[in-house]
């Protein structure tokens, strides 16, 4: 995979049918792990018990802002951040528009159309789309009530940077929620700032392990679960991840 992969209008295509897209699109005749559907808008809902405010929300890796605009049925602000500006173009265009029409590939180069509507219970009203590096994120953005950093983490050059400084846009009880696969691939994430993965001196290194090291010094560890998902590859196949979710509350 390219790294200008998340540029492309098929990553664009993909990533809105993943976000937006009904169960039929990828369930061939209903058959199929519905667990695995609306993995967006289901990380839009990790703030649920958890989160005390509702008025500030970031998305940090948006991707098409399905999350985001989950997020926006109970957030007052909802900003969405991602570094490819292919992606937030499209969300900025389906929170705009309310819906889209995009091509889905059937079988090798057979493609068919398919509609993806936004539901009406969404406040796109209350979302703004930014390109944006989750490494480097500009002091003005102020602090949140609830950040989303939804299969992020395996995807950042330095991981470790970035959850790092996350406190600094959190506000005082404040949540942040993680999901990933924990897929590490050199071409996102060069091997030395893996999370996890790797063998350190005979010892396997797990990402939750250090994901603990890096953030319980400031936040408490709130909860964990296992959250599956499906990417559409064609009629008949989909890959199936399960992400692991951790919840995270800002120490006081």
């Amino acid at each position: 995979m390219p790294t200008n992969f998340y540029e492309s209008n098929k990553a664009v295509s993909e990533y809105l049918l993943f976000h937006y897209g009904e169960d039929e699109a990828f369930l061939m005749n209903g058959i199929g792990p519905k667990e695995a559907l609306h993995f967006a808008r289901r990380c839009g809902r990790l703030w649920d018990g958890f989160a005390k405010n509702s008025e500030r929300a970031l998305d940090l890796g948006c991707a098409v802002g399905g999350s985001s605009l989950e997020l926006s049925k109970r957030f007052d602000q909802v900003i969405g951040i991602d570094f490819a500006q292919a992606l937030i173009d499209a969300a900025i265009r389906i929170s705009e528009e309310k819906s889209a029409v995009i091509s889905i590939v059937d079988e090798g180069e057979v493609t068919r159309e398919v509609s993806i509507v936004l539901e009406k219970e969404t406040r796109p009203e209350n979302v703004r789309f930014r390109q944006g590096d989750a490494m480097n994120l500009e002091p003005e953005l102020g602090a949140f009530d609830f950040v989303l950093m939804a299969n992020l983490i395996d995807r950042l050059p330095e991981p470790k940077r970035c959850l790092e400084s996350i406190h600094n846009w959190i506000a005082p009880d404040g949540v942040l929620a993680i999901t990933s696969p924990y897929t590490w691939l050199e071409e996102f994430t060069p091997k030395e700032h893996w999370l996890g993965g790797y063998y350190r001196e005979g010892r396997a290194v797990r990402a939750f392990d250090s994901l603990k090291a890096i953030l319980q010094p400031r936040f408490e560890l709130l909860d964990t679960r296992d959250m599956p998902f499906l990417i559409r590859e064609h009629a008949r196949k989909n890959q199936y991840s399960i992400a692991q979710a951790s919840i995270w509350k800002l120490s006081t």
